[in-house]
């Protein structure tokens, strides 16, 4: 059933990465190219889904927009396979010099078996990132959480819990040039992924937005959790 596969370079004018696929499912048949994409919950019953392959991206440096490259690279070939569906294996994006990986294992989940998976991702939290890179000119961003200030340092996340109806005040930046995003909290929502960018020179210099739960959950079990 295991077996190991080709070895591919893809480039980009400032990424590059390797892909590989480690291990394959040789009796899964590949009904049609997926376009979901869909973390598979760590409490989820895999028995309840197919695994399609194992696949590992390699890079070298973590600079700005590469991870999110990566993932769109890991999702674009799993769809190629025939996997919608997604959960990390392993990862080192920390690593010194070269070597730097995100390793997956693809699934093939029926639309049957969709719901009950997404449902288990649905909690009352909301999660905020720091850069995703390095950034050599600042250590990350100073933000407001209900008054309390954090640095969000690049790499990392946090993430704060509350209760249904509780409401949430995110600040980035000034009050007069920053941005700010209220959150009320609905039992049994989809959590929320936060991130930032400031910029120089503009009238408005901060804006808060959201990336999707999918790739949400895959930077929470690639990235550093600080208290």
């Amino acid at each position: 059933m295991l077996g190991v596969i080709l070895l591919v370079l893809v480039g980009f004018t400032t990424f590059s990465q390797k892909v590989r696929v480690d291990a394959y499912n040789r009796d899964f048949e590949k009904y049609r190219n997926a376009t979901h994409f869909d973390f598979v919950h760590d409490d989820f019953d895999t028995s309840q889904v197919t695994w399609v392959n194992d696949m590992t991206i390699r890079f070298d440096t973590a600079s700005t927009g590469m991870i999110g490259e990566c993932y769109k690279i890991l999702k674009e070939k799993a769809n190629r396979y025939g996997a919608n569906g997604f959960r990390v294996k392993d990862s080192d994006i920390y690593k010194r010099g070269k070597g730097k990986f995100i390793t997956i294992s693809t699934f093939w989940v029926r639309m049957e078996t969709r719901a009950s998976n997404l449902k288990l991702i649905n909690e009352n939290a909301v999660y905020v990132f720091g850069l995703l890179g390095h950034h050599s000119a600042i250590p990350g961003y100073e933000i407001t959480v209900n008054d309390k200030e954090f640095l969000m340092n690049e790499l990392t996340y946090r993430k704060f819990d509350y209760q249904p109806k509780d409401k949430v005040l995110l600040r980035v930046g000034s009050k007069s040039r920053g941005a700010e995003k209220r959150i009320t909290i609905e039992g049994g929502m989809k959590p929320k992924f936060f991130y930032f960018h400031m910029v120089k020179g503009s009238f408005k210099n901060a804006w808060i937005d959201e990336y999707s739960p999918n790739f949400g959950m895959f930077l929470t079990h690639i990235l550093r959790k600080r208290g």
